[in-house]
């Protein structure tokens, strides 16, 4: 998950493609992705559970971003070990998770999330 978050964060459409299973490739995905990378800018990403079993693996983890405003992308991420690939197969998007004011900024910076990104 931390590479594919890296992959959106650098706009490494190729990493992205090859690291999605190939059973759920599509024939617009890097036009698609494009246009994500250049709407959206990474904020942070937090993992909050990780579910090895065997070649698969579940993910659920909160990235952060801003493109017209500053959101969360919650989700819940299946993936499937092949050939010693990791590849991303599907994903429960989940409801956003509750910030206080008070924690760490997502972002890495050391603030408090009131003096960095108050969202």
């Amino acid at each position: 998950m931390r590479s594919r978050y890296s992959a959106f964060a650098t706009g490494n459409i190729t990493y992205l493609i090859a690291s999605l299973h190939p059973d759920n490739r599509q024939a617009d995905d890097e036009i698609i992705l494009r246009q994500t990378i250049e709407d959206t800018q990474w904020l942070g990403l937090k993992i909050i559970r990780h579910k090895p079993v065997g070649n698969n693996a579940t993910v659920e983890f909160v990235a952060f971003y801003q493109d017209q405003s500053i959101g969360q992308l919650h989700e819940r991420s299946n993936f499937i070990k092949k050939d010693n690939q990791w590849f991303y197969v599907d994903g429960e998007i989940l409801d956003p998770i509750k910030l206080s004011r008070n924690q760490t900024c997502f972002c890495g910076s050391g603030k408090k999330i009131k003096k960095c990104h108050n969202s």
